[in-house]
């Protein structure tokens, strides 16, 4: 987005918060202040407000559920989260598209900075701990996608959409193809595996992408960024939390299984889950989750030296890179969250 195209959208949302009274509802003070907040590829956050009084203005650009109102979606998610006390609470949502072209919510803005590995652990634990403990309603059960009958199954459909375009590929090593290709059979032989998942019936939300920069670490800690939400096993954000492949992500940093067993065992003491059935859940489900990051890293590093990925972020260019090297993919197909304990 250039500079004048920036300065135009501005220009458009503060006549919105005019048009729609909600300068007076959301008692914003005036003249309106109105910044560009942040970016992302399915949508973009505007800062309106100073002071106490500051929300974000979200535009919504796609999704990567196939949601039919992906706005709505994310709403429906927030206003269900809020009573966890560890989410944004939201304001507004208009998926009209009178206006704009894009639907819109606007929700609170939460200051602070990404969780740190080193040191927010346990707020990290309490953030989850506070989400998961909350059985899903029945509202939430009918706005929402669930994968109460396919955790295994829907990882595995995942990835076989993720992989089309990589096998033969060129750019990706013929090691990874490989390496992926056994995984993927072995992850597709033990679906079966579901039933345990089934008969334990622990349906939680989860927000399935729980990497540290969508926590937000201030006051207290919460957790941001609901796009795809799905009601599953709390299994699916713990094990992704805790795996190589997101501590690595943005930070270069690997947990140590001390860390890991703290985390753990103040979530654990938090939600009141079984620790026996819930490490089970996590050795069963680490594998397809491992998967599945990998099979991810692998179509973008096609897409971005095939040249087919038109906006590029050289750190993430690099950093699938070296998920796609023989020493790293090796180990981290293997990887459970814990050692046997």
């Amino acid at each position: 987005m250039t500079v004048e195209e920036q300065t135009q959208l501005i220009g458009k949302i503060k006549s919105y918060l005019t048009i729609q009274g909600l300068v007076e509802r959301l008692q914003l003070t005036v003249p309106l202040t109105v910044r560009f907040l942040a970016q992302g590829e399915y949508n973009q956050n505007f800062l309106i407000g100073a002071g106490e009084r500051q929300y974000v203005f979200r535009l919504n650009y796609g999704s990567q559920i196939n949601a039919a109102n992906q706005i709505r979606y994310e709403y429906n998610a927030l206003k269900w989260l809020e009573r966890s006390g560890c989410t944004p609470r939201v304001c507004y949502v208009d998926d009209q598209k009178n206006y704009f072209d894009q639907g819109l919510l606007i929700m609170e803005f939460l200051p602070g900075r990404p969780l740190d590995y080193r040191t927010d652990m346990q707020t990290a634990a309490q953030i989850f701990g506070q989400i998961h403990q909350l059985p899903v309603a029945a509202a939430a059960d009918q706005a929402l996608i669930a994968e109460k009958d396919n955790i295994l199954r829907a990882r595995v459909a995942e990835c076989e959409h993720l992989l089309a375009p990589v096998w033969g590929s060129k750019f990706v090593p013929a090691h990874a193809q490989h390496v992926l290709e056994r995984a993927l059979q072995a992850c597709q032989d033990n679906v079966n595996q579901e039933d345990f998942f089934r008969d334990q019936q622990l349906w939680r939300l989860n927000n399935t992408e729980v990497n540290s920069h969508n926590f937000i670490i201030g006051k207290q800690g919460w957790l941001i960024d609901w796009e795809k939400p799905v009601i599953s096993h709390p299994v699916q954000d713990i094990s992704q939390f805790l795996a190589s492949t997101t501590t690595l992500w943005r930070n270069d940093i690997r947990l140590t299984q001390a860390t890991k067993r703290a985390f753990l065992d103040r979530y654990l003491s938090l939600t009141g889950f079984d620790r026996a059935d819930f490490l089970t859940a996590l050795r069963i489900y680490h594998p397809y989750l491992m998967l599945r990051a990998l099979s991810w890293s692998a179509m973008a590093l096609n897409e971005y030296a095939s040249g087919e990925k038109t906006l590029q972020n050289q750190e993430i260019y690099a950093k699938v890179q070296q998920y796609m090297q023989a020493d790293f993919i090796d180990a981290a197909i293997k990887e459970q969250v814990l050692d046997e304990e």
